[in-house]
């Protein structure tokens, strides 16, 4: 009689079924993995830690793959993968290679993160980027200056 009575009100302080705990475990919110969206982005080169900065509208992983093929096919269509390749430097693997610099899906606001970003490495003296791509900007000075721990 009491097992009936539970089987047809069932209080909520009993056990949980299964789907209960197939809900619980199930990660509602997953982690987005840091390549499966566009932006800047920062290939560094494990050889000599010289810095390519680069902007896409695709997916990070995409990009990457692009510099990848230019790399192993030798095509002129990527300015890292030519400098590796010249230099006889190695092209490493995507998380030991790529650095995301700022998730960005609109287009308008890439070339001014770009051009930040090569800026800062520029400034480093860092910089893998064609030079005509690097401008004087007292903006971008002063925000590196503001960002710069001071020194005692």
């Amino acid at each position: 009689m009491l097992h009936q009575c539970f089987q047809t009100h069932r209080p909520k302080n009993s056990v949980p079924d299964q789907q209960y705990h197939r809900n619980l475990l199930r990660q509602r919110n997953p982690i987005p993995d840091r390549f499966s969206s566009s932006g800047v982005y920062k290939l560094t080169c494990l050889d000599c830690h010289k810095s390519y900065i680069g902007q896409t509208v695709s997916r990070f992983y995409t990009r990457y793959n692009k510099h990848k093929s230019a790399f192993y096919h030798n095509s002129r269509t990527s300015n890292f993968a030519q400098y590796l390749h010249d230099k006889a430097h190695s092209f490493g693997p995507i998380d030991n290679i790529m650095q995301v610099l700022h998730h960005q899906k609109k287009v308008a606001h890439l070339n001014t993160i770009e051009r930040f970003h090569i800026h800062i490495e520029h400034a480093a003296g860092n910089h893998l980027n064609d030079d005509h791509t690097v401008f004087p900007n007292k903006i971008f000075d002063t925000l590196i200056k503001l960002n710069t721990p001071l020194t005692p």
